[in-house]
């Protein structure tokens, strides 16, 4: 379900946004938004603003996780937990099924550079945010199946905590496309691809 707004708890900023899944969500689980782009681009061409038309698609999900992994310090992977496709683990190995990492859901936006003291237990059985489309600028860096690269593809894990692999072949669900190169363990992606797979 696409809505006209969100309301986002932390200073209007879904990096930092916690809420604890104790209480009532703050928006319907589930629910997706993309906000307009800006006015206009700071330039045009290879100058323009990163990300101009390509802005942010996210999705409002509970993090839960039976083996609270520790944070990630960049937006790093995370899969569905269940068929709600609401509930998402950073731990891959927590997947409603580990075939291909094909319960990829996207990009957990709260980690622990945005959050300087976020803890795994402060993480776990909260609503967040993430990002299932658009271009996410410094993503945590994947790991590498085959030589990583600009342009190649990029899939969940099969196992482990705030993992991905690169690949230049399909071999699964696609997570994105790695948009730059790989600088002090991060990158840019492409989420969802070049077909995306936007609120799924």
């Amino acid at each position: 379900m696409y809505t006209p707004y969100i309301r986002i708890s932390s200073g209007n900023n879904p990096y930092t946004t916690l809420d604890p899944g104790t209480a009532s969500p703050r928006n319907t689980v589930g629910a997706i938004y993309s906000g307009p782009p800006a006015a206009t681009s700071v330039a045009t061409g290879a100058s323009a603003t990163k990300g101009y038309s390509a802005q942010p698609v996210l999705k409002y999900v509970l993090y839960l996780s039976t083996t609270n992994p520790t944070p990630s310090a960049y937006p790093a992977p995370v899969y569905y937990t269940d068929e709600s496709f609401s509930t998402v683990s950073g731990n891959a190995a927590e997947a409603f099924y580990t075939t291909s990492g094909a319960c990829v859901a996207g990009y957990l936006l709260p980690n622990s550079t945005a959050i300087a003291s976020l803890t795994a237990t402060q993480l776990n059985n909260s609503y967040c945010f993430i990002q299932v489309g658009g271009l996410l600028v410094g993503a945590a860096a994947p790991t590498t199946l085959t030589a990583a690269g600009v342009g190649n593809y990029i899939y969940g894990a099969t196992t482990g905590n705030f993992t991905s692999i690169v690949n230049s072949s399909v071999v699964g669900r696609l997570l994105g496309v790695q948009w730059t190169a790989i600088a002090s363990s991060a990158c840019d992606v492409l989420v969802g691809g070049y077909t995306s797979f936007w609120g799924s």
